[in-house]
């Protein structure tokens, strides 16, 4: 977890320990959000209602509408949080090679999903992102993708879209199966090597295991 992420943890955890009335119109829709965030991690998904949240942040419920007008517009701001700082995130990658920096870029997608699970959650389920965001999430891969196929780092006998879309696909699979404990966390990095191995012809082939 890196220091942006850790300091984001603990002030949600901050946010979400105040005692009821502690919130000031000031900080509350950002209280708010870590609320429904936590709860997601709680739940396994964003399965709360607006009056629980309003509960835990110590308001009364009329008091969310001045900042959401519905569950799902809340939903939709922390997608669009998330969205925003994976892009960023991804952004600031700058490995060695096209096909390395596609391998490490995976890595940073799969280490914020299990790291910042509450947004990731919402990000993936159907009413968190919009389809704006859907389609800025496949962006951040279609761009590095195409790079690698430019450098013959990729196969070309798939379109760069199509690509794109199996390479995030299988990154999203591998995000939920670690989020649901189905695939442990250490393990993700191999993961990401062996999938990388299928679609790249720049890289030498894994040694079976002992």
């Amino acid at each position: 977890m890196d220091a942006a992420t850790a300091t984001s943890a603990e002030t949600s955890a901050r946010r979400m320990t105040k005692p009821p009335g502690a919130y000031r119109h000031g900080d509350l829709r950002n209280a708010l959000i870590a609320a429904a965030t936590e709860l997601t991690v709680q739940r396994g998904g964003p399965d709360f209602t607006l009056r629980e949240i309003a509960g835990i942040t110590g308001v009364r419920h009329a008091a969310v509408y001045r900042h959401f007008a519905s569950k799902g517009a809340l939903l939709e701001e922390i997608a669009r949080l998330g969205v925003q700082s994976l892009r960023a995130r991804i952004e600031r990658e700058q490995a060695g090679s096209p096909g390395d920096r596609l391998e490490a870029i995976a890595a940073d997608y799969l280490d914020f999903a299990v790291s910042r699970p509450g947004e990731y959650r919402v990000m993936a389920q159907e009413g968190g992102a919009s389809s704006a965001q859907y389609r800025s999430l496949l962006d951040m891969m279609a761009g590095p993708v195409a790079a690698a196929q430019a450098a013959g780092a990729l196969r070309k006998d798939v379109s760069t879209d199509m690509l794109a879309r199996l390479w995030w696909a299988e990154l999203h699979g591998l995000a939920m199966l670690a989020l649901n404990a189905a695939v442990k966390t250490s393990e993700l990095k191999d993961c990401v090597r062996a999938v990388a191995r299928i679609w790249r012809v720049d890289a030498p082939a894994l040694q079976p295991a002992a």
